[in-house]
């Protein structure tokens, strides 16, 4: 039982560290999903040492729903425009080229867009040369869009908010 244990602690605990290594390439959802796929697999096996391991994978890949709470995120910053963020503490704000926030953002504009777009919690985008937007590995396009309602967003959605900062944010985009 101590051995079973110790298996699986260990197995959460380099499970966990590896898929944080990921961090900064693969949103949370993809990284918890494909660690839940890893874990079902080892956790099915006749094998207890397997099974542990499974667990221990299982485990760490639940943690991976704490990087939710960080919001969404910039994780590559190529343009060479100037791009403004609804940051979630300090409202809106510029960034530099290459410069890429600390801190979770609701959404972005470009200067030209004429428009916003909404970055859901757990969401990860980066930002091309040609200023396009695209999401990194992982589905969180998916769920950005279809489940959580974001990506680009029009006029007259920023004009049906009733937090005054997303109209701030649209201002800078005309």
């Amino acid at each position: 039982m101590k051995n079973k244990n110790l298996i699986t602690t260990a197995s959460g605990l380099i499970s966990f560290k590896g898929l944080k290594s990921l961090e900064h390439s693969i949103d949370p959802y993809t990284r918890m999903s494909l660690g839940l796929i890893a874990a079902l697999g080892l956790s099915i096996s006749n094998n207890q040492i397997n099974k542990s391991i499974g667990v221990g994978i299982g485990i760490a890949s639940f943690l991976q729903l704490l990087e939710f709470k960080k919001g969404g995120r910039i994780i590559r910053n190529l343009s060479n425009s100037k791009i403004f963020v609804l940051d979630e503490n300090c409202g809106v704000k510029e960034i530099l080229p290459g410069q890429i926030p600390s801190n979770s953002i609701d959404g972005l504009t470009i200067k030209g867009m004429n428009g916003v777009f909404k970055v859901s919690d757990g969401i990860y985008i980066e930002l091309e040369k040609d200023n396009r937007i695209i999401y990194s590995i992982g589905v969180g396009k998916l769920l950005n869009q279809s489940l959580r309602f974001g990506g680009f967003k029009s006029k007259q959605w920023v004009d049906q908010q009733t937090d005054l900062r997303w109209k701030e944010l649209y201002s800078k985009s005309i």
